[in-house]
């Protein structure tokens, strides 16, 4: 029979071969931990050439990852999880930025020498309980009930010195890399409930120039301008105006219009094909307002309230994280039986800002 030396020497050959062989490699790799990694990084990015896109990423993880946890794909959606190096993060930023929107691109960074240190001590700790349990199983006259219990502990202390040493082994290995966690959509695909729609506060003023088309002298001015408080809560963009209109030419007529009071809700889109809003000037977009205002007349006993739609088209001439300058031009149409009295290209300028 084995003496029970032997089979602690056996175990001690296996641990050494786990640890100094290849088997390790495959274990560490078949549940990788985030935490064994200095750096970090998380990338979600919405995409409107979806095909084009998974191509890139694809191409770019098989040749610059050193290895992939997680690669899963459906018809509109690539995840991946995947070790970089470090030095290959700047490159990582690049293409995802050139593919589409990146949504998420958050990176943490920590030191991982404490941790090392934990475990080194930790080890100590083991090896010295390891050879003070082998010395008193080595004891003359032992019990039974007490050589299992000895027995339990020396293997569940052999277990743990396992996975201490491990844990050193991949925290070592993963010097110098990134854990990356990427998610890339096609937003053409999923629908707004499907995906986080990001929230703003940037309130701003708009200024807005009405010229008609078919001014009716004696009651309408050619041209109606003012200002408005525009407020956007979407980057979309998705956002309220309350204004006032006044006319450039007023008459004493009591059936002139002398203001018109006008609450607006708007939304901007981003043609797929001119850079969706990325740059920080001249960003082209297309818009529509819906709403309507309030016309009131010099003898204040007319006033109506009239619905309005508006279709245009508009320029992004300064975008930051911060403020947002743009103008645009639409043409206003009254929703009623005489909008041909009212309708006509509209102008505005406009100035937000974060709050």
């Amino acid at each position: 029979m084995y003496s029970l030396t032997s089979f602690a020497a056996a175990r001690r050959w296996i641990t050494t071969l786990l640890l100094s062989g290849s088997v390790l490699p495959a274990l560490a790799q078949s549940g990788h931990d985030q935490e064994l990694f200095e750096t970090q990084k998380r990338l979600t990015v919405g995409v409107t050439k979806f095909a084009e896109a998974r191509t890139a990423l694809k191409t770019f993880i098989g040749r610059r990852a050193v290895w992939v946890q997680k690669q899963e794909e459906t018809p509109d959606q690539l995840t991946a999880e995947f070790a970089l190096p470090t030095r290959a993060l700047s490159s990582l930023d690049s293409l995802t930025a050139n593919l589409g929107y990146v949504l998420e691109n958050n990176l943490n960074a920590q030191s991982l020498t404490s941790r090392l240190q934990e475990l080194e001590a930790e080890e100590a700790t083991e090896t010295a309980q390891l050879t003070r349990l082998e010395k008193e199983l080595r004891a003359p006259r032992l019990e039974e009930a007490e050589r299992s219990r000895l027995e339990a502990e020396q293997e569940r202390r052999t277990n743990s010195l396992t996975r201490l040493r491990q844990r050193q082994q991949s925290i070592r290995s993963h010097a110098g890399q990134a854990y990356v966690t990427l998610r890339l959509y096609d937003e053409v695909s999923f629908p707004t409930g499907n995906r986080k729609v990001s929230f703003v506060n940037m309130p701003g003023v708009e200024y807005s120039y009405l010229r008609l088309d078919n001014p009716k002298p004696g009651l309408t001015s050619r041209a109606y301008q003012g200002y408005a408080i525009k407020y956007m809560f979407t980057r979309g963009k998705s956002y309220f105006n309350l204004g006032v209109y006044k006319p450039v030419v007023k008459a004493d007529e009591p059936d002139f219009v002398n203001e018109l009071f006008v609450i607006n809700f708007g939304q901007d889109f981003y043609p797929r094909n001119f850079g969706r809003g990325r740059r920080k000037f001249l960003n082209l977009y297309t818009s529509y307002q819906i709403g309507g205002f309030i016309l009131n007349r010099n003898n204040d006993e007319q006033n109506e309230f009239i619905p309005n739609l508006n279709l245009g088209l508009g320029v992004e001439l300064i975008k930051t994280r911060h403020i947002l300058l743009d103008t645009k031009a639409s043409y206003f149409v009254p929703l009623y039986d005489h909008s041909r009295d009212l309708r006509g290209i509209l102008g505005q300028a406009s100035f937000n800002f974060v709050f």
